[in-house]
């Protein structure tokens, strides 16, 4: 699969065919990645790099298990890109393979700043001047209402937990087991 990748020299090589297959597969996904830390030009390699990430922060990824987390990590030779899901409890998990695009972390960020499309869908937070994380974007969803009527056949007694009152009083009174 990496080979095909190969032959990648700008940004606008990549078919939509192949982020539809990232989209899908994880080592299709692992593949693209590594063709585009292959692209020779810096500019070029991370404005591909961010049309795939913004392409797997939406629904249309069906093989990530979370939300998404990208780690930017600048070090010598440019920055590492280290894909993640978020799996619950401020936890994360890499995905694929780690790769490095030779292209400073702070022309990487300005990229991303830049493009208002991909801020809908994925937010930047600054960890250092060396580390940038960005995470899926909360923007979308919309907050949900805590007005709800309550069935007559719930379990629950709506009058319980006033102040002075037991909450444990009454559910039990008249049963025998």
């Amino acid at each position: 699969m990496a080979t095909r990748y190969a032959s990648l020299a700008r940004c606008s090589d990549l078919p939509e065919r192949d982020v539809i297959a990232a989209l899908l597969s994880r080592d299709e996904c692992a593949a693209l990645l590594g063709g585009i830390a292959g692209i020779p030009s810096a500019r070029s390699a991370s404005r591909a790099l961010l049309a795939l990430l913004g392409r797997l922060a939406t629904p249309a990824c069906t093989w990530l298990g979370g939300d998404l987390a990208v780690e930017l990590f600048e070090e010598e030779g440019g920055t590492k890109v280290r894909v993640m899901s978020e799996i619950g409890a401020g936890l994360r998990e890499r995905v694929v393979p780690v790769v490095t695009l030779a292209q400073p972390l702070a022309d990487l960020v300005g990229a991303f700043e830049k493009r208002r499309d991909l801020k809908m869908v994925l937010r930047l937070e600054r960890v250092s001047s060396r580390c940038a994380l960005l995470l899926a974007s909360d923007e979308e969803s919309a907050p949900m209402s805590t007005e709800f009527d309550i069935s007559e056949t719930s379990l629950a007694w709506p009058s319980a937990g006033r102040a002075g009152e037991d909450v444990d009083s009454g559910w039990d009174d008249g049963q025998t087991t």
